[in-house]
């Protein structure tokens, strides 16, 4: 008979462990990975409930020491009969996101993928909003509080510079010759591409931090969402305070006489709602995904522009992955892709979606005048002229020029690459085919 890993192993244990615990009907458990889990007491209420308690207590010890005895003598009969069949991976998913928005969504696409092509050997669970927040997430998969996380790199600038440094590069979206909505689709397969193919820097940056990137994700084009301001033109722009999801966009700020402030977007509806801000530069759906149509009650649509790409959307604790075979790695390559796509259509197709019930609530929507939209390409193409050697001085980036000369072409393929994607799937089949399948999972991570 084959034996478990002693991880798998001790997973099992632990698992039925908790489970015999609750036969005895005084104490709860969930057990997600072994180095993490939780107790938790049935909540008593009633005064009545808690008298009892205590004179009842030195018996309701009693039944749960005879069911932990009992779970624990079964044990061993029990993993000996599942054997190999109970030798399964079990991963949680931390995102700061709720379940509902497209990045739940997207989570729940790599979990259901991730189950069906490793044949049910691995297991993932989600915890959205809750195991980490979003300027936790980096901090816990590094550490292996969670297996798998949602991490945004320009929260973490410092750690990942030249990944932030592609981030930077997003407002290119905004001098597209022939728009036609896409194009976030497009970034989203050049970053990939260029993080594993060319970007040897990108990957030295995740492993130091003890993780392994599977996947990204882009946000639709971003927007004004303000509270009781109206923002057309450029004087508009002149002493508003702003929120900015990274260096590039702080620079739009200040380049139009306004403050950039930069907070994470899970603290934006407080702000916007108690006047710290005046507009949050966002894409559309964070309306539904945190509420914000709440406080929101204008918009200027297409300005600042760009989007949201820092985005490693499914990164794997280092250590995890090393001790995974490499059939179970390429499996989690295959979800990354799932991710990525889900994520990214997810925003895509939420869009428009999230405009038009601002409309319903009666958001006033505008379009930037004629002058607001010059002046945005104006300092787009301004900002990337100057990009390079602010990240080389800065975050020393020695390769800024070498990635700002190559990632615009790059950019142009994938124009070419998404024109005809009209689904989920066809996305991320691109995506798979493209780039993700390339990568040697026996190797990649190590």
């Amino acid at each position: 008979m084959t034996l478990p890993s002693s991880r798998r192993f001790i997973n099992i244990l632990m698992g039925m462990f908790f489970a015999g615990m609750s036969l005895g009907g005084t104490w709860q458990a969930y057990v997600g990975t072994p180095a993490r889990f939780a107790v938790h007491r049935k909540h008593r209420h009633d005064p009545a409930d808690i008298q009892n308690d205590q004179r009842s207590g030195g018996a309701d010890m009693t039944r749960m020491k005879k069911s932990n005895l009992l779970a624990v003598a079964t044990m061993g009969m029990a993993v000996a009969a599942a054997g190999p069949l109970a030798a399964k991976e079990r991963l949680n998913f931390a995102y700061g996101y709720p379940n509902t928005s497209a990045i739940g969504q997207a989570v729940d696409g790599y979990v259901a993928a991730l189950a069906e092509r490793s044949g049910g050997d691995i297991d993932v669970t989600g915890f959205p909003m809750t195991l980490l927040s979003l300027p936790e997430t980096n901090a816990g998969v590094r550490d292996g509080l969670a297996d798998v996380g949602f991490v945004l790199t320009p929260y973490f600038a410092a750690e990942y510079s030249t990944n932030l440094f592609l981030h930077e590069m997003n407002l290119l979206i905004n001098l597209a010759e022939n728009p036609n909505g896409k194009e976030p689709l497009a970034f989203t397969g050049a970053m990939l591409e260029y993080t594993f193919n060319d970007c040897p820097e990108c990957m030295e940056e995740f492993k130091a931090q003890n993780q392994v990137y599977t996947g990204g994700g882009v946000t639709p084009l971003y927007n004004l969402l303000c509270k009781d301001v109206k923002v057309t033109s450029v004087e508009d722009l002149k002493g508003k305070r702003l929120r900015a999801g990274g260096a590039g966009f702080v620079r739009f700020a200040e380049h139009f006489g306004a403050q950039g402030v930069r907070l994470p977007v899970n603290e934006v509806y407080e702000a916007l709602d108690q006047g710290i801000l005046d507009c949050a530069m966002l894409s559309a759906p964070e309306l539904t995904n945190y509420n914000l149509h709440e406080v929101v009650t204008d918009i200027t649509l297409g300005v600042p522009g760009g989007a949201f790409a820092g985005v490693a959307s499914a990164n794997i604790n280092a250590d995890r992955w090393k001790a995974m075979s490499d059939e179970d790695r390429k499996s989690l390559l295959w979800a990354g892709s799932h991710m990525t796509a889900g994520v990214t259509w997810g925003f895509y197709s939420d869009d428009a979606t999230a405009i038009q019930n601002a409309k319903d609530k009666g958001i006033n929507i505008f379009q930037p005048e004629d002058g607001l939209k010059t002046a945005v390409k104006d300092f787009v193409n301004q900002d990337l002229k100057t990009v390079s050697a602010l990240f080389k001085e800065t975050y020393g980036v020695d390769r800024a020029d070498e990635i700002a000369a190559a990632f615009p072409a790059l950019l142009e393929k994938w124009y070419g690459l998404v024109a005809d994607i009209e689904t989920k799937d066809q996305l991320q089949q691109l995506y798979w085919d493209q780039v993700i399948s390339k990568v040697d999972a026996t190797t990649y991570g190590q």
